[in-house]
């Protein structure tokens, strides 16, 4: 259903989506109604701007009695299905759906839906780049930062909206209909969320689900799940590859190739992108088929990819120090994500990781480990639990700050090695987000770097 002016709509959780959420709802004429378990100076003071406007909000915690009356509740992706009102909403037969799919409802552009387990921000941000050049008008949003609710405005017929959409997300959404559904892998990722793989792989399905005929997926090739995922395709099916030649886009010997509509094209030289790592191979072959889909002439998706230097907290170069090259990839969530920088390390690294774990499992390090980890240094709740991962693989220690962890790393590093911050967990043990972790790392290496008066290099590896 739809949310109607003069309806009672309960917005959980006050984050970004559920902040926008909010607005979006009060422009349309309904009454809107808060609540958030949390609590927090920034968030009181919300609340009570809001209730001056006529919105009531409860914080710290969720009770039945504030769901009572409510039409349509709309939760934001953090919001778990266990909680108070997503249970009451159960029992009342109440609906309830997520912000995407709210914004997605009244959205009038053209819907470019990027999910999977590592690089969808990387994707989605080099489409809107690839569109921006070719003045076309585009919006970036979903789990990017922006919520699309808060977008709608700047969104006519004919503007691309290029949404990176996260298994959170896909979990409450219901008509979300992508025109074109990118899939770039699927890895174990959330479990403490999602509790069983085949919950966190059905979400990811529901990207392919409400598509048409005329919609188009592309999915990865190389992948085992996308493989399977082939059969729930209800669009048209193009993929990407690094290892064969597909519908699509493939890596073929050193070019980056495109075969659509039956024309093949040499997009660009493997040699011209800026971005390490073979997973940013099959990220750029993923951008060609979307931006080919999308009407973009090869000239201008290879000028695009080739300028992309990356994005921060991703293998982001900070600092060289005494031959030891300091890389932030603080946006690392996950082993896959862990296992992708190592192999994009030129030698040895010293690795900094932990956090708060998702349900990982760290053993399937070792291998990789022992190839190319000089020695780890584990910070967060987790970090010894990643340590009893790599015994035996690797020498491991112990950091409380990180301040603590870029000093351990730096005097175990040697001329060549990579200091390489990818933490395989979560942040919110010690930080507030992954941007703050990132930063603090960077304000550890400048702190190192500035005894000897050398600069950051702030280039992108």
């Amino acid at each position: 259903m739809e949310p109607l002016p003069g309806q009672t709509v309960l917005v959980v959780g006050l984050g970004k989506s559920g902040q926008a959420a909010c607005a979006f709802l009060r422009r349309r004429g309904c009454r809107v109604r808060a609540t958030d378990e949390a609590t927090s100076p920034a968030l009181a003071a919300l609340a009570q701007a809001w209730v001056r406007e006529g919105i009531p909000v409860e914080l710290g915690g969720h009770t039945e009695q504030f769901c009572e009356g409510s039409r349509l509740v709309v939760a934001s992706p953090g919001v778990p299905q266990t909680a108070v009102p997503i249970r009451w909403a159960a029992r009342r037969g109440v609906p309830v759906i997520g912000e995407l799919e709210l914004g997605a409802r009244f959205c009038r552009g053209r819907i470019v839906a990027v999910s999977g387990s590592n690089g969808k921000s990387t994707v989605s941000t080099l489409v809107g780049t690839m569109l921006a050049a070719a003045e076309r008008p585009v919006v970036v949003a979903g789990n990017i930062g922006t919520p699309l609710t808060e977008q709608l405005p700047q969104i006519r017929l004919g503007t691309t909206v290029v949404l990176e959409v996260s298994s959170f997300q896909l979990e409450q959404v219901e008509q979300f209909r992508p025109s074109i559904a990118c899939l770039l892998n699927v890895t174990p990722n959330h479990l403490d969320r999602h509790v069983q793989w085949e919950q966190y792989v059905a979400a990811k399905r529901r990207l392919l689900t409400q598509q048409r005929p005329r919609d188009w997926a592309v999915l990865n090739a190389d992948d085992p799940v996308c493989r399977t995922l082939r059969a729930s395709v209800r669009g048209r099916l193009l993929e990407f590859s690094t290892q064969e030649p597909v519908r699509g886009a493939y890596l073929d010997g050193g070019d980056l190739v495109m075969v659509l509509r039956g024309r093949r094209h040499r997009v660009m030289a493997l040699n011209d992108l800026k971005l390490s790592g073979r997973h940013n191979v099959a990220n750029a072959l993923a951008v060609i088929v979307v931006g080919g889909l999308l009407g973009l002439e090869p000239e201008v998706m290879a000028e695009a990819i080739q300028r992309f230097a990356g994005l921060p907290h991703r293998l982001e170069a900070v600092a060289t120090w005494q031959g030891v090259t300091f890389i932030n990839d603080s946006k690392s969530t996950t082993v896959e994500a862990g296992l992708r920088a190592l192999e994009a390390c030129p030698g040895r690294a010293i690795l900094i990781a932990g956090g708060k774990d998702k349900g990982s499992d760290f053993t399937r390090l070792r291998e990789v480990a022992a190839q190319k980890v000089r020695a780890a240094v584990l910070i967060g709740a987790d970090g010894p639990r990643v340590a009893q991962a790599l015994a035996g693989v690797v020498p491991t220690s112990l950091a409380a700050t990180m301040a603590q962890a870029v000093q351990r790393a730096a005097s175990l590093a040697q001329p060549g090695d990579w200091a390489l911050l990818s933490p395989m967990c979560t942040s919110f043990d010690m930080f507030h987000d992954f941007e703050e972790r990132g930063e603090l790392f960077r304000s550890a290496v400048q702190a190192l770097v500035s005894l000897e008066g050398q600069p950051l290099v702030g280039a992108a590896a």
